[in-house]
């Protein structure tokens, strides 16, 4: 509090000594409260910004960015890559057809580029940008993509480096479209050499915050016989019990490539990754049915990537693909494990399965946003917070919009504002 004495005004005013002055207590500003440390993501997928045979619109990213300030969320993953294309403009891989809506490797026009566009009006809003890429797919189920693009596409590079379909993962029956993708093989030293050039060209051309993995896995556990890994391997795919830990270490080692090749070149850049939601079951959770593992079904071992200190933090994807339930005649959310598994108990489960084994890194929980009660979210951001993660993603933008959740979050979950935390264990 500050005190001032009124006497010499009204000495001035012709008051005598004898009469009372009281002091005028000013009170200052008040001190601004300090915001809370929580990373507050939002994955604005290539779905969420474009549309097939229509040309993507910046006016969309200024809407995204609008309503993901307004809302309070600090970090946009935005999708800069699909399959082997390029939602920027890069010498690496083609223009996504998505971007243009024409062609792959159809500029769009006017020229723009989308990933520059997002960081500029992102940053002036106070927002961090993570370049969000699928790692290993490299087209649709689809006919290929045309070689004469240029630059030309990765699926006829590898074509070109080991013959038709070689580079690929495969089922021992050859079959090489694995949940709706072709996808490189992770035996590829070519393909990693690519990944990593890819992540080199987004860190040292943009002002991105972090690097965002996506599809860092196999395609499934009966993959992959392919002839790249049978030659490393020096044996046929699953010949003996030592293959699966083999496949986990050809990912591992492309997780632990971008951590050492590509982070290096930005400070303070973050190296993220979605991963599968349950790591390895516990019999002690008592979850029903056969769940897959990422572990076991997807050779994705993501808490080796913690242990072993090569990723700043993992986003476990624990919501439904698109089967959510709905609700009852209270607005209640209807939890239903044979349409939607991931019930709010078992993402209790998981979220603290994964926090018990961070070693000192980052757990990012995956909230799904297409819940008809808004309950669903708020119940697990407040778990989240419980438990003691660095923070929440919500997935994804599109669904937030079409549930008019953005109000929902600013007066609830985020109605006190909140900063990303650092990567304090960077050089």
């Amino acid at each position: 509090l500050i005190i001032l004495t009124l006497g010499l005004a009204a000495y001035a005013n012709g008051a005598s000594e004898n009469d009372l002055f009281l002091p005028l207590v000013v009170s200052p500003e008040p001190t601004p409260t300090p915001p809370g440390v929580e990373l507050r993501g939002l994955w604005v997928s290539r779905f969420d910004w474009t549309s097939y045979g229509q040309a993507a619109n910046p006016g969309k990213i200024d809407e995204i960015v609008q309503n993901a300030a307004d809302a309070g969320f600090n970090a946009i993953f935005f999708q800069v890559r699909g399959t082997a294309d390029a939602f920027y403009q890069s010498d690496l891989e083609p223009w996504a057809q998505r971007v243009s809506g024409g062609s792959l490797g159809q500029a769009p026009d006017p020229l723009w580029d989308p990933l520059a566009y997002m960081v500029e009006r992102a940053h002036a809003a106070g927002l961090q940008v993570h370049a969000y890429i699928n790692v290993y797919p490299v087209w649709g189920c689809s006919a290929p993509p045309p070689e004469t693009v240029t630059p030309r596409p990765l699926y006829h590079q590898l074509n070109g480096r080991y013959g038709p379909s070689g580079g690929l993962q495969q089922l021992s029956d050859g079959t090489e479209c694995l949940g709706g993708y072709r996808r490189g093989t992770p035996a590829s030293i070519f393909l990693d050499d690519h990944l990593i050039a890819v992540g080199k060209d987004l860190v040292t051309r943009y002002d991105i915050d972090g690097i965002h993995l996506d599809h860092i896995r196999y395609g499934g556990s009966a993959t992959s016989c392919d002839p790249v890994s049978a030659a490393r391997y020096g044996a046929d795919c699953f010949s003996d019990a030592g293959y699966g830990n083999w496949q986990r270490a050809q990912v591992n080692g492309t997780v632990r490539r971008f951590y050492e090749e590509v982070v290096p070149l930005k400070p303070g850049l973050w190296l993220s990754a979605a991963v599968w939601p349950i790591h390895q079951l516990n019999p002690a959770w008592g979850f029903s049915g056969r769940p897959q593992q990422g572990y076991i079904h997807y050779y994705q071992d993501s808490k080796a990537w913690l242990a072993g200190g090569y990723i700043d933090s993992i986003s476990p994807m624990i919501y439904p693909g698109s089967g959510y339930n709905g609700c009852d005649a209270n607005g209640d959310y209807i939890e239903d494990e044979s349409s939607d598994y991931w019930l709010r108990s078992r993402w209790q489960t998981l979220v603290t399965d994964f926090q018990a084994d961070n070693n000192g890194r980052y757990i990012i929980p995956g909230i799904g946003t297409g819940y008809c009660s808004f309950n669903e979210i708020a119940a697990r951001i407040e778990m989240a917070r419980q438990i003691g993660t660095a923070g929440h993603a919500l997935f994804s933008y599109k669904d937030l919009l079409d549930n008019e959740y953005f109000d929902d979050l600013a007066n609830g979950p985020y109605a006190e504002t909140a900063v990303p935390p650092t990567i304090a264990w960077h050089p």
